[in-house]
């Protein structure tokens, strides 16, 4: 097993999608890059529900909950529910015969 961890994180949002929102989500992701421990993060909607989310890779499960406490809070903060998070190890040998990007980008 490897030490790295995927957070995989389920949400809704009833508030009005304004541009003002989608600037913010592109000013959050911008931050999220530049987070420690944080090696990559995809960004995921169903547009037939409006709920989104996230899986996140990271470097160790230090490191993701440190950055779980302060985001969940932040997320709060601009009237987002999370409905569903999951930590999950994972299973290097079968993720690398699958192509998976499992190495830190620089």
């Amino acid at each position: 097993m490897s030490t790295m961890k995927i957070w995989d994180l389920h949400m809704t949002y009833d508030g009005p999608m304004t541009e003002e929102f989608a600037q913010g989500t592109k000013q959050l992701a911008e931050s999220i890059a530049q987070e420690s421990g944080v090696i990559w993060k995809i960004w995921t909607l169903d547009e037939n529900t409006g709920d989104f989310g996230s899986t996140y890779l990271f470097r160790d499960l230090a490191a993701l909950e440190v950055y779980k406490a302060m985001h969940v809070k932040r997320l709060e903060s601009i009237g987002v529910t999370v409905t569903s998070d999951y930590v999950f190890d994972i299973m290097e040998d079968l993720s690398a015969i699958t192509h998976a990007p499992l190495r830190e980008v620089p």
